[in-house]
């Protein structure tokens, strides 16, 4: 059989696309500071270990395999230096360099498979692919140089070479592949499998080079997976069933909404593509070829929408698998609709126009135009997604770079830095200081970094947090959360502003004093593993309030305990309590015992204000069992308020959407003096459960769930105490993008400021 020629003019075109998607590649990577993302620092970081100790460590994350981070290290090596900027360029120039070759395997695939038409067409989408961008701008390098290496494995698994050569090179490609990433190999895997199975029936000679494959791969997991895979062969099942629940977040990612909106029209121009491929190739031997399109799309794809058979995995990471046999499917597509259709429709349905030159010339202009209206529709889609991507991703801005290099040059390298998502672990980088960095609470929690940059004393109890937050903090007060699908997920708030001590002036006026006006303190009384016991002082001039919040190893109930104690005769005093429930949730339900069952206040409402919006049930006899709570049944939550002594004033609130908003109450003191104190307390249950099994309880099995005894060791933690404990000496934050206003604590001090970038000391 004769091979095709590349000619002068197709030689050309591969030359001008691949110089563009390069200088395309290395311009947008520029776009967002040193890099963007935080995973570039992460793989700059395990480069830098590599070359400090001269060596592999297999102990230090035998999960995540070297080969990555092995190739940067060597270039940096042979550039001979570390630097921050240096080696910025050399990962743009490296992975410009790898998404080139993605795209030239993609083109080799395409034109040996369905032609020159059809892999001129798939190397245009494969530049204006919008996953494949995505990737790189949240630094997802490894597994997009493994996308690379599956295609160039496919390509050399179907071209016509000496049995030698190409067992060489599925072998070393396969073994380098499973190298690169866990993830990789594993979808990789699972796309070979049935492709070897089906491609070589009958042909001895696939069979015999595909077995490098399987050896390859196979030696490259001994290599690194076999601890991993004997160690945890166990827990396996559960881990993919059971554990990671909080991939539930992440479903919104791989909806038809989703992926038509990353995938833009190319979603829609793969599905007609894959009949296509079939009838462009209808030999039996090259249906067996086409077969590897099918399954490299179907694979991943099954794999994104697995959450439909109640598999946990990392949904829309497969979504970049199954990125690049859409370019080539969408080419197939693009150039059956300019070779094929316009004779189609001439000969089969419209065969008078044969006599007519100009209506076939219009057919054919028409037929181009839809073509390169389809090309102009995915170039907007991949632009206005881009395009956000800047900020978004933004993590190492040049501000972070020149305060890293001050604390580097103005402190010793021993200590430890606390940062938000932004700088991250891009500050170590930058300054050579260890970094406990904030991360995405889907990926893990660093308690570390949360508590000592939102300056609160926390205590954890199985599946609930309490937390008291330093004066200073915009969230200063009281939250309590809860774990769903493992991530804490607020439920509810008392913020200090939203308590407030009433009294009766001697000229018979209403004094309303909020807590945050008052002068907090929060200490520990009790952190032992029978209880935690957290005490937070609001001082003020004419009185002192002490919240004392006690959880013990005994119960599941969150108690909060105030104590009044006013300096001065006072009459008529009063103290009012906001619980508040996270708008982010849908609590739409409420029990309140002959009042409300599971019903909203709009449904049995004593107050309604339609022009405000909004409908309260309230009362002072309205809490018959001293018992209420709100429901989620969306999300699966449930809050409960069990009170010690009845309120003398309750209101259950309800927003014009019916979304239950606050539970008010007031405690009405009396004449209180310096001799004379006044007391309140109740206590919170936060549950969280499957959506599947929210459960309406009655009032019997609400106080049931209430008086549940426990043997579960609460843990307290508080900012304080682990700036001791890690030598934590600077936070270092990006003032645009910290999510709430991190302020100077009275355990911080500004040190240096750029405008943008602000670094603090800690006072130890």
């Amino acid at each position: 059989m004769k091979k095709p020629k590349i000619s002068t003019i197709e030689l050309v075109f591969v030359l001008i696309a691949a110089s563009t998607l390069f200088m395309i590649t290395v311009h947008q990577m520029s776009t967002s500071g040193v890099l963007p993302g935080n995973d570039p620092s992460v793989h700059l970081a395990k480069a830098k270990k590599i070359i400090i100790d001269e060596k592999l460590s297999y102990s230090e994350i035998s999960w995540y395999p070297p080969f990555f981070h092995t190739i940067v290290a060597i270039i940096q090596i042979f550039a001979g230096t570390t630097d921050a900027m240096a080696a910025a360029f050399i990962l743009k120039m490296l992975i410009a360099t790898v998404n080139v070759l993605l795209m030239l395997s993609t083109y080799l695939l395409a034109r040996k498979f369905f032609g020159t038409g059809t892999a001129v067409a798939s190397s245009v989408f494969t530049i204006m692919s919008v996953p494949l961008f995505e990737m790189i701008f949240w630094g997802g390098y490894a597994n997009f140089m493994g996308l690379a290496y599956i295609a160039f494995i496919f390509y050399i698994m179907n071209k016509d070479l000496g049995i030698k050569v190409k067992t060489f090179l599925l072998f070393s490609g396969t073994f380098t592949l499973i190298l690169i990433h866990q993830l990789t190999a594993f979808v990789f895997v699972l796309m070979f499998v049935p492709v070897f199975l089906i491609s070589s029936i009958g042909s001895k000679r696939k069979f015999i080079t595909f077995l490098a494959v399987i050896v390859g791969g196979g030696l490259g997991l001994l290599a690194w997976y076999a601890r991993i895979i004997i160690d945890y062969m166990d827990i396996i099942v559960e881990y993919i069933f059971y554990t990671v629940g909080e991939n539930y977040y992440i479903i919104s990612a791989v909806t038809f909404e989703a992926l038509n909106k990353n995938l833009g029209i190319t979603l829609f121009i793969t599905a007609a593509g894959i009949p296509l491929i079939f009838i462009a190739k209808k030999k039996q031997t090259a249906i067996r070829d086409v077969v590897l399109i099918i399954f490299w799309l179907a694979v991943p794809f099954l794999l994104a929408e697995s959450y439909l058979f109640g598999v946990n995995l990392p949904y829309d990471r497969f979504v970049y698998f199954f990125a690049t046999p859409i370019t080539i499917l969408c080419g197939v597509a693009t150039y059956f609709g300019i070779s094929t259709i316009p004779a189609f429709i001439q000969s089969k349905l419209v065969p008078r126009v044969t006599k007519n030159l100009k209506k076939i010339n219009a057919l054919k202009i028409i037929v181009i135009a839809i073509i390169c209206a389809l090309f102009a529709i995915q170039a907007s889609t991949f632009l206005q997604r881009i395009e956000t991507y800047p900020q978004f991703y933004e993590r190492a801005p040049i501000s972070s770079y020149n305060s890293g290099l001050w604390v580097n040059q103005h402190s010793g390298t021993d200590g430890t830095v606390i940062t938000p998502r932004s700088p991250g672990s891009w500050f170590y980088i930058f300054s050579d200081i260890r970094t406990i960095q904030e991360t995405d609470p889907l990926s893990s929690r660093s308690v570390v970094a949360e508590s000592v940059l939102y300056s609160f004393y926390e205590i954890q109890k199985g599946q609930t947090i309490t937390r008291e937050f330093d004066s200073v903090s915009p969230s200063a007060g009281q939250e309590i959360h809860v774990l769903r699908f493992n991530l804490w997920t607020k439920v509810v708030s008392i913020p200090n502003e939203e308590v407030n001590f009433i009294y009766v002036d001697p000229l018979g006026e209403w004094i309303k004093i909020p807590l945050s006006e008052s002068v907090e303190t929060i200490y520990w009384t009790q952190n032992s593993t029978d209880k935690a016991q957290v005490i937070t002082e609001y001082a003020h001039k004419l009185f002192t309030i002490t919240k004392t919040v006690t959880v013990s190893n005994s119960s599941n109930l969150i108690d909060i305990n105030w104590h009044v104690q006013t300096h001065q005769d006072l009459e008529s005093v009063k103290l009012v309590v906001a619980n508040y429930l996270n708008p982010a949730l849908d609590f739409k339900e409420a029990l309140i015992p002959r009042v409300l069952e599971w019903q909203n206040p709009w449904d049995n409402a004593t107050n309604i204000n339609t022009q405000e919006g909004w409908a309260v049930v309230e009362g002072s006899d309205i809490l018959h069992e001293n018992v209420t709570a709100a429901l989620d049944a969306q999300n699966g939550v449930i809050a409960a308020f069990e009170f010690n002594e009845t309120p003398d004033w309750t209101i259950l609130g309800a927003l014009e959407d019916w979304s239950i908003d606050a539970l008010r109450v007031r405690y009405e003191l009396g004449y209180l003096n310096e001799w004379n104190s006044g007391e309140a307390s109740y206590s919170v249950f936060v549950h969280s459960f499957d959506t599947k099994e929210a459960e309406r309880w009655t009032i019997s099995e609400l106080e049931q769930q209430l008086d549940t005894k426990t043997k579960v060791t609460p843990y307290g933690r508080d900012f304080l105490t682990y700036i001791e404990k890690y030598n934590i000496k600077f936070v270092a934050i990006d003032t645009q993008q910290v999510v709430s206003n991190i302020k100077a604590t009275p355990a911080l001090d500004k040190i240096y400021d750029n405008g943008r970038a602000t670094v603090y000391t800690t006072k130890k």
